[in-house]
């Protein structure tokens, strides 16, 4: 029978006739292996039991509890990490990395600070999915690639749908976010035209998703005759105009753009969630004050918790770049 099933009463008893048995047999080893214990343990028990000359307590299982009570968060960093939480909507990891980076001294880990953030409800349930094996890419340096994509803005703005254009580089994860009422041809052109002429660096591939506001392949090819090339569509001409190829990723593959998708999720937890804006100047004015924040100061842990103007200012030919422009117009 498992010890775990058994009354104090009986524990003492069954490792009390460890001892009698192995007086009777007069070999320890041979007692062990008949009662299915190891030496280890009938030498600690009996080294308990003569400590205590003989004490029937001696043979009840002590308790676990540290000598060293474990040491608590105090309440008033508590207060400072969920306000932190509050106003920056920042994960475990990242709100340690700004806690050193203020000078807070015994900053818990980010273990403790989840443990903390989910009892104060400040987390939510995610279902658990099957891991999915995922290769992941590095860019060495700026402008090598450049992920656009599109988000819809998740709610009304002065009774319209707006649409949010995003252009972000794999390398620095810099950021240039635009405002639009529609999805064009004309506006996806106009606004690479205006992130190409912007970043301080050349850009050698621009990356897309399939959608026709970037691309026509997989609507007009089926209509144009095989005697005569595709016409290029006019988000491309651009791209190749400033000397950057228009690349596209396969149909049904988002996760190839996944750092300009992640930086949209970002938006939605830590801008869009916070508060609603009722007209589009403040919605511009109000994202402008984010992606300055984005760019300049947010830590992002997936570049060694830097901001993207460190990472930028980390290659020698742009040390000089204090800030980037970047602002919707």
């Amino acid at each position: 029978m498992s010890e775990s099933y058994l009354t104090p009463e009986q524990k003492i008893r069954q490792r009390h006739n460890w001892f009698l048995e192995a007086d009777r047999v007069g070999n320890v080893s041979l007692a062990c292996l008949r009662l299915g214990i190891s030496r280890k343990t009938f030498y600690k028990w009996r080294r308990r039991f003569l400590q205590m000359k003989g004490d029937r307590s001696a043979l009840l299982d002590r308790s676990r509890r540290p000598y060293r009570p474990r040491r608590w968060v105090k309440k008033g960093l508590i207060r400072r990490i969920l306000a932190l939480r509050e106003r920056t909507r920042l994960g475990p990891l990242r709100l340690r990395q700004l806690l050193e980076n203020q000078g807070c001294k015994r900053v818990p880990s980010a273990f403790t600070l989840s443990k903390i953030l989910k009892q104060a409800g400040l987390t939510r349930k995610r279902s658990a999915r099957p891991k999915r094996y995922r290769r992941s890419f590095l860019v060495p340096r700026p402008g090598e690639v450049l992920q656009v994509d599109i988000k819809y803005v998740p709610y009304l703005v002065e009774g319209r749908r707006l649409y949010q254009y995003t252009a972000l580089d794999c390398c620095t994860r810099l950021r240039i976010v635009q405002f639009s009422e529609e999805m064009g041809n004309h506006v996806s052109k106009a606004f690479i035209q205006y992130v190409l002429s912007l970043f301080p660096f050349p850009v050698k591939i621009v990356q897309t998703d399939n959608d026709t506001t970037f691309t026509h392949w997989y609507t007009a090819a089926s209509k144009t005759p095989l005697d005569r090339p595709l016409k290029s569509h006019p988000f491309t001409a651009m791209c190749q105009r400033f000397g950057a190829e228009h690349r596209l990723i396969p149909p049904r593959t988002p996760r190839l753009n996944g750092k300009v998708e992640r930086s949209h999720q970002t938006d939605e937890e830590e801008f869009y969630r916070l508060r609603s804006h009722g007209t589009r100047s403040d919605l511009e004015q109000a994202f402008a004050r984010w992606l300055w924040h984005y760019n300049h100061t947010r830590l992002h842990m997936g570049i060694g918790g830097k901001t993207p103007l460190q990472v930028l200012q980390g290659f020698p030919e742009y040390v000089h770049i204090k800030h980037l422009k970047c602002y919707p117009c």
